[in-house]
């Protein structure tokens, strides 16, 4: 018996249940938020993709240096000729001799 009459003051003293999904409905608004936002700036190119390029472009170039792979190596350097022409960056071509 003593149970069932402190049992409502507790849940009323504490309502960690309410403040549960309180938190999740918040934090799953800011983060769809976040996801249409990062969506749109993409969708309608506000962000350079030039230097994320570039970074996966030199990435491959540390593996080409590992592998001596030709094929990769071609791969590559028709990938630094695009970003060179479309981002005016000046990359040098890759010898795959």
């Amino acid at each position: 018996m003593v149970k069932n009459e402190t049992f409502p003051q507790l849940k009323l003293m504490f309502p960690v249940h309410n403040m549960k999904s309180t938190f999740v409905r918040r934090a799953l608004v800011i983060g769809l938020a976040g996801i249409v936002a990062i969506v749109i700036l993409y969708s309608f190119e506000v962000t350079d993709k030039c230097p994320i390029k570039q970074i996966d472009v030199l990435n491959d170039m540390k593996k080409y240096e590992i592998t001596k792979d030709p094929e990769l190596c071609d791969d590559i350097n028709n990938r630094i000729i695009q970003l060179n022409n479309k981002c005016g960056i000046e990359m040098e071509i890759l010898d795959c001799g």
